[in-house]
């Protein structure tokens, strides 16, 4: 561990500073798309990347678990796209108590127009970094996850994004 020095006060100040400013963007889009909030739409991306995995859909408290939020915010937001026509809602083929919600055509367009919205962002902070800086970027952002990650597997003995990461994957 580093000794602890007017410079390193100020990197750890300036750390604090960068870690806070970044907390406040909005990396899903500056406004709802078509009338889906970016909570709604943050929900439609975790039912589509895991539907890819298991096409019969997934329990309610499995996306809890995903999205790291309680199981009844996560039924309140399925009403509420089930209603918009997003989401379906079906019962399990093995256990008829349970639900399975899986993404309709609507939540597929829905989705798709958050992503290359998205992906217009990053084209343009992409754009503004240049090649070098972004690839640095990217690197630097790695290595803060390996580092916490390492942190937090040595304190509890889990990993980092135990729960599974909730944004889209490059692919989607």
């Amino acid at each position: 561990m580093m000794p602890m020095n007017a410079e390193n006060d100020a990197n750890a100040l300036a750390l604090t500073r960068a870690f806070r400013q970044l907390r406040h963007i909005n990396w899903r889009g500056q406004h709802a798309i078509e009338g889906y909030t970016p909570g709604e739409t943050m929900l439609l991306f975790c039912v589509r990347r895991c539907q890819q995995d298991n096409p019969r859909g997934l329990k309610p408290s499995e996306i809890s678990q995903h999205m790291r939020i309680t199981t009844p915010s996560v039924t309140q937001m399925v009403n509420l796209l089930v209603a918009r026509g997003a989401l379906a809602r079906t019962a399990d083929p093995t256990d008829r108590r349970a639900v399975r919600i899986t993404l309709t055509g609507e939540g597929e367009r829905v989705t798709e127009l958050a992503h290359q919205a998205m992906h217009h962002r990053l084209e343009g902070l992409m754009q503004h970094l240049g090649h070098d800086r972004t690839r640095q970027l990217v690197d630097l952002l790695e290595d803060v996850f390996q580092y916490y990650s390492a942190q937090a597997a040595a304190e509890t003995d889990a990993p980092f994004c135990a729960g599974g990461a909730t944004d889209p994957k490059p692919s989607e």
